[in-house]
């Protein structure tokens, strides 16, 4: 056992400060330097209240949770022991869903009750095991005595019905003293009995369906309560409940999901407080394994840690910038301000002032409709666009601002561009210590490189990954994103257009499920997000559509707008799956005398 305060761990990321390593490959000691909690609302994760966190992949949950470590927590408060005296305390035990560890396809092979039962035994054991070895690695010997742990493993094996574990039992005894290292020797007992499961689900597999379960089986009442209260009673200077830190939980089957929302419903936060993290269209029910439905506020709390970046004044822009300011000042990169690392293009930052100036004298000409700030945030940078394409220049994304746009709200998004420019200069030859800027010629061609892998590289990994039945829907998507992408194009483009900067959309009426399906395909593979919108008419709210800005660069669109969206009717969304010209085609047509487009309306942001 190691004490974590004492852990020394080199700079992390000296050669390149825009490493994205996960989480679970980082020091302790690394994650405490990198983690930034300005506006993560940490605090509230860190109620002694369930609480389901969502959030993109790469968004910083997994982060956030290691964070909550015991070890970490030494780090921040200079010790385990004075953070354990602290009132808001707990013991946070990460439990990472990893593909295979709990969704095992063999599970489906049992009948439902059988299911339910090892599922769930399952379960307990790998939440247990966690917690065993979260206390034997990150609590010294001095904290944690060793008489006390032996009695909490005797106490532990009460739990069981002992013949059914004999076998396990025996294994544990093999590999550790249960005298010298009870933690130890626990975390055993509990893999051979996982291992044991694993087995039995593989003879299912192989043998149809006709094995025989003849282990142990566990439940939430009989034994992941009273084990996690064993483990509570350790620390007793401290009432300190144990948090479950379950990362990942969209990769849990639905059985498994509910399972979980049953240990929420049963609100034992004194003592075990679930922190659940989870991708929110993967997490696919909210009910309990009777069938009852858990409830926010009553049951748990929420927290968004992806925004939708659908709003020009966010918090998200100040939380890049904090990050990627401390993984400079801990490099060797001379310049520790990433607004100065990352500078725009200066001649297209040049005619954008200019034509700032010239939208602004437009303003007055026209009769000053509206505030004159509101006109030029408006139409300046449509202009830019208009110009740039008339004298055949491509629009550069260069700068902190702009890749903070085209990030969508997704941290890992950001720095992964980051990452490949720094990249490219080190392949250069040069040192991190003499790099001072990065070139706003190199930002573009990687930020293009990076959009364009997005539409087109993106897509023929999907089709080589999915099932030939999702082909028609993949397809539908692909052409559909190339649809949105020439129509906001070309309204970018028009100097006449009253809402120029458009990348989201709305669908009128009710959605045919073959359409849902594209619909649905696009936000879980992030090409679209999704939120909704209040009614003009009111009665409810309805569902806004946006474009990843990611793809920008290759669709030659302005990351910067955020008023407005687009309606479209059922059947030209069904047109805009099927055929980009023709649905372009219809879109352009003339607009009738009221000056609204004959198949589209035009609404305001809410």
């Amino acid at each position: 056992m190691t004490d974590p305060t004492n852990e020394k761990t080199p700079t992390p990321f000296l050669h390149n400060p825009f490493s994205v390593n996960s989480p679970e490959e980082l020091t302790r000691e690394q994650i405490v330097k990198l983690f930034v909690a300005q506006y993560t609302r940490i605090e509230t994760i860190k109620e002694r209240k369930h609480t389901f966190i969502w959030g993109a992949r790469g968004s910083g949950k997994s982060m956030m949770l290691r964070y909550l470590e015991p070890s970490c927590k030494a780090i921040v408060h200079e010790s385990l022991d004075a953070f354990l005296k602290k009132e808001d305390s707990f013991i946070g035990v990460y439990c990472p869903c990893k593909e295979g560890q709990f969704n095992k396809v063999e599970l489906m092979l049992l009948e439902q009750s059988a299911r339910l039962v090892i599922t769930e035994h399952l379960m307990n054991l790998a939440v247990a095991r966690q917690v065993v070895r979260c206390l034997d690695e990150q609590y010294s010997a001095d904290r944690l005595d060793t008489s006390e742990t032996a009695r909490f493993a005797k106490n532990t094996l009460l739990l069981f019905d002992k013949a059914s574990i004999a076998a396990s039992l025996a294994q544990a005894d093999d590999t550790s003293d249960r005298t010298q290292a009870p933690l130890q020797w626990l975390s055993d007992l509990f893999q051979a009995e996982l291992a044991k499961i694993a087995r039995f689900l593989r003879d299912l597999a192989l043998k149809n369906g006709k094995a025989r379960y003849d282990a142990a089986t566990t439940g939430y009442h009989d034994f992941l309560l009273p084990f996690v209260r064993a483990a509570r009673s350790l620390f007793r200077s401290s009432s300190a409940p144990i948090y479950i830190l379950l990362d990942d939980a969209d990769r849990l089957l639905p059985l498994q999901q509910q399972i979980v929302n049953t240990w929420m419903a049963n609100r034992d936060q004194r003592d075990m407080c679930l922190k659940v993290s989870s991708r929110r269209e993967g997490y696919l029910t909210f009910t309990t394994r009777d069938g009852v439905e858990i409830e926010e506020p009553h049951d748990y709390s929420t927290v968004d840690v992806d925004e939708l970046y659908t709003e020009s004044k966010s918090d998200y822009a100040k939380k890049v910038r904090l990050i990627a300011n401390r993984r400079l000042e801990l490099s060797e990169v001379p310049t520790k301000d990433v607004e100065a690392f990352l500078p725009p293009d200066p001649y297209q930052e040049g005619l954008l002032s200019e034509l700032r100036t010239a939208t602004a004298e437009e303003w007055a000409r026209v009769g000053r409709p509206g505030r004159q700030h509101d006109y030029v945030t408006r139409y300046a940078m449509a202009r830019l666009f208009q110009r740039l394409s008339e004298t055949k220049q491509r629009r550069s994304y260069a700068g902190f601002d702009s890749i903070v746009h085209l990030s969508s709200g997704i941290v890992r998004d950001f720095l992964e561009p980051c990452y490949l420019m720094f990249g490219r200069l080190l392949d250069q030859g040069k040192q991190p210590f003499e790099i001072d800027r990065v070139p706003s010629g190199v930002q573009d061609a990687v930020l293009f490189q990076y959009s364009e892998e997005f539409l087109v590289h993106r897509f023929r990994s999907l089709r080589q990954s999915s099932e030939p039945e999702k082909w028609d829907d993949l397809r539908a998507l692909e052409i559909l994103i190339g649809s949105l992408g020439k129509l906001f194009y070309e309204r970018l483009h028009d100097p006449e257009a009253r809402e120029a900067r458009l990348f989201s959309f709305t669908v009128r009426g009710q959605v045919p499920e073959d359409l849902q399906r594209v619909l649905d395909f696009g936000i879980h593979h992030h090409y679209f997000q999704l939120r909704s919108y209040s009614t003009k008419e009111g009665g409810g709210r309805e569902k806004w559509y946006v474009l990843n800005r990611r793809l920008c660069p290759v669709f030659k669109l302005d990351p910067t707008g955020f008023e407005g969206r687009i309606s479209l009717t059922v059947d030209l969304f069904r047109l805009a799956c099927k055929d980009t010209d023709r649905f372009v085609r219809h879109r352009l047509k003339q607009e009738d005398s009221s000056g609204e487009p004959t198949l589209f309306s035009l609404e305001g942001g809410d």
